[in-house]
């Protein structure tokens, strides 16, 4: 879609998100991003609050980070309608992280996953026309949820992990 694309990943698993559209492949067991990327607009944060930080690091000014793992900010708690005090709460554990994005002219957003029906619709259409390709590791019956629970704690998974229900 014109973005230049660059992620971590196991060597193992080079190959695979080179097929998936990466531009710049990064062996995270080997490299550290953060010496090798400088100046991106955007970045999808998944992991540690350490990966987080560093991320910000490599943003030019005027980009933004989103993240899935957290801390959740004041906007996210304004969203979904917490009181005063959580909202309060969820200032102090994203403060810090706010700081740094915000001492770096960086904008900072936590993104909380839910079902959400036209955007499902939205990524069908990118799926359809071929944008986005789903990597299905597993399927696992209803009956064996535990077993595929375990299986997504193990960590090895590649790809995504789907529990079939009828």
């Amino acid at each position: 879609m014109g973005a230049t694309v660059a992620t971590t990943t196991s060597a193992e698993n080079s190959d695979l998100v080179k097929s998936l559209g990466a531009d710049l492949v990064i062996n995270y067991k080997t490299q550290d991003f953060e010496r090798m990327l400088r100046d991106y607009d955007l970045v999808l944060n998944s992991q540690d609050t350490k990966t987080l930080e560093k991320s910000i690091r490599i943003l030019k000014s005027g980009g933004k980070v989103v993240s899935i793992s957290g801390p959740p900010d004041a906007a996210f708690a304004k969203q979904i309608g917490l009181s005063w005090f959580m909202k309060l709460a969820i200032y102090f554990l994203s403060r810090k992280v706010k700081q740094q994005a915000e001492k770096r002219g960086i904008e900072y957003s936590f993104l909380f996953m839910q079902a959400n029906g036209k955007q499902l619709a939205e990524i069908t259409t990118l799926i359809e026309a071929g944008f986005i390709r789903p990597v299905i590791d597993r399927v696992f019956p209803f009956q064996q949820t535990n077993e595929a629970m375990e299986y997504v704690k193990a960590g090895r998974a590649r790809g995504k992990v789907v529990v079939r229900v009828k």
